[in-house]
């Protein structure tokens, strides 16, 4: 990645645990261009007016840079921070009309020998030893299906606004604590409101020429009303993942299981691959859901899926595309709408 860097006196007078030293700003970006069958701008399904989603060919591109802010203290503390262009208003903690919200975009942390702590619009403990499927190399990553959902998310920050499934608006800002030595690693969260919790673990290693993964995370969480469903009760989410690689080929499984007091709750199964051929890299993910209770009752049983690939320009440039069939959300006994993309991503 290309960065630029500024260096500048004023930073100097920065100092967390004594003066500060080494500080930096550097750029980053991403674009892309290219063409998208059935889907928004940002990937998401195009409905028509009726909520039916449409089968149009359109023309589909973004651009995106953003900041990384980094510094040093005399004893060895790192800080920093870091945030997108299009989130600076997100990052300053007051939307809504002055309301308070908290930084619901872009991640300040303090890092060192007692881990690492990070504020703002960043991974609960649970996703962040769960994580996402493999295999999605698609152009604008269609809804951003093959990503786990996790009640810590709250499915409506940064970008994953495209999977709102069982959302809670409250989930962000997040608070998290990292640790991590030999391989195993804890981390602890909660919210803005420091009322839901959530903790994970993992443990990676080598293993016959290759790298594998274990983790899992547990979120215990408040009340929270919903745009849909209305008002879900409080209750909890587990969450586990097994991955492995072996040289240019990867596959993980991915599985969650959310209650609540009330009668809601769900669970998913959802498994990928990836496998990489010089320049060129081919995947694949499917995820369904197991059971759905409560106002979730008629999802039971969907499912969705994808296939994508991805070539190397060289120089940040990449080919991108992917074929999907996604999620109904409406009815179990239906098929969910195909989407499509293809065209070139951009990173700087």
């Amino acid at each position: 990645m290309k960065k630029v860097l500024f260096a500048s006196s004023a930073l100097a007078a920065l100092a967390i645990g004594g003066a500060a030293s080494a500080q930096g700003i550097s750029l980053f970006g991403s674009a892309r261009l290219g063409l998208g069958y059935g889907i928004n701008n940002d990937g998401s399904v195009n409905l028509d007016d009726n909520g039916e989603a449409s089968d149009d060919l359109r023309a589909v591109s973004r651009v995106r840079f953003g900041v990384n802010m980094t510094g040093e203290t005399n004893s060895g503390i790192t800080f920093g921070a870091t945030i997108r262009a299009d989130n600076a208003v997100g990052g300053n903690g007051d939307q809504n009309g002055g309301e308070g919200d908290g930084q619901n975009e872009g991640e300040v942390y303090v890092s060192g020998s007692f881990g690492t702590l990070t504020y703002g619009d960043t991974n609960g403990a649970d996703e962040q030893w769960v994580g996402d499927l493999i295999g999605d190399y698609s152009l604008t990553g269609l809804a951003d299906l093959d990503e786990t959902i996790f009640l810590s998310n709250g499915g409506s920050f940064g970008n994953d606004t495209g999977n709102n499934f069982f959302a809670d608006p409250n989930a962000r800002p997040t608070v998290r604590y990292d640790f991590e030595i030999a391989g195993f690693g804890v981390s602890a969260s909660a919210n803005r409101d420091l009322d839901s919790y959530a903790v994970g673990a993992g443990y990676a290693g080598n293993f016959g020429g290759g790298t594998f993964r274990v983790a899992g995370g547990y979120y215990d969480y408040e009340e929270f009303d919903t745009t849909d469903l209305g008002i879900i009760q409080g209750g909890d989410q587990v969450s586990a993942v097994i991955e492995g690689t072996f040289g240019d080929y990867g596959a993980n499984v991915i599985w969650t299981d959310a209650n609540s007091d009330g009668d809601s709750g769900f669970s998913t199964l959802g498994a990928g691959v990836s496998a990489g051929f010089g320049d060129f890299a081919l995947g694949a993910w499917y995820r369904t859901i197991l059971e759905a209770d409560g106002g979730l009752s008629g999802v039971d049983g969907d499912d969705a899926y994808a296939l994508t690939g991805q070539y190397d320009l060289g120089g940040g440039a990449t080919v991108n595309g992917g074929v999907q069939r996604n999620f109904d959300f409406q009815s179990a006994d239906d098929d969910g709408p195909i989407t499509a993309d293809f065209g070139i991503s951009m990173a700087f």
